[in-house]
């Protein structure tokens, strides 16, 4: 009997151990093909350092009278195209319309018509496509009343030069190795999940053999005889 039950239990460990291995090659093979299938990392081409990247804005006539047109001249230098912008501070009437606002050129040039008179300190930000930062601050002065530019038409130019990297961003290569540590560490998880399901499968066979060998023999029952 205890003959049997060891060959018995042979051959559950040996299929068990086989089941286990199987698991095992299967979580393996989920994480190489993962990790083949994961987007490779771009290479990194580092060119030559950009010039300074800088604003500039400049209002024509300036000073300017209340409900009379004029023109926004915005300018770019150095950095890549497009530019992404943000004024505050600008006149009633000559704010833009959306904040911010994208460009792809390096000289822009608007109309508005400044609605109410007082003096406007008008700052602009913006950042290029690479993540430069640039800023300027320009004066509008607005007169009470209509009328044209008496003085000073040119205007009051305002530049500055600025540089930086602007927003947020993850770094590179980042996401590709999340996305493969995940397919690994799922498929060590179902693999290890199998093991423990299969060793106590296993083992509790085996305290169930161990159990039935244990147990005494059964008596033969007592004959049973006619009287004599």
């Amino acid at each position: 009997m205890l003959g049997s039950a060891g060959k018995r239990g042979g051959r559950q460990s040996g299929v068990i151990a086989a089941v286990l291995t199987v698991l095992l090659v299967v979580g393996s093979a989920f994480a190489f093909f993962g990790a083949s299938l994961a987007p490779a990392r771009p290479q990194t081409i580092r060119l030559a350092a950009q010039a300074a990247f800088s604003v500039s804005l400049s209002f024509s006539p300036n000073p300017v009278s209340a409900g009379t047109q004029m023109q926004i001249s915005l300018q770019f230098n150095g950095g890549s195209a497009s530019f992404t912008v943000w004024v505050n501070g600008s006149a009633p009437g000559c704010g833009p319309q959306q904040q911010p606002f994208t460009t792809p050129n390096y000289s822009n040039n608007f109309s508005c018509t400044p609605t109410s008179s007082g003096t406007y300190n008008v700052h602009v930000d913006a950042i290029d496509s690479s993540g430069s930062q640039g800023s300027t601050v320009s004066t509008l002065t607005v007169n009470t009343g209509s009328g044209g530019c008496t003085t000073n038409c040119g205007g009051n130019n305002g530049s500055g030069s600025g540089s930086g990297s602007g927003g947020f961003s993850l770094p590179e290569g980042l996401v590709t190795t999340l996305f493969t540590f995940a397919l690994v560490f799922f498929a060590g998880l179902f693999a290890l999940a199998g093991g423990v399901i299969a060793m106590a499968v296993l083992i509790s066979r085996r305290l169930r053999q161990l159990t039935e060998a244990m147990k005494p023999p059964e008596l033969a029952p007592p004959e049973s005889k006619p009287p004599s």
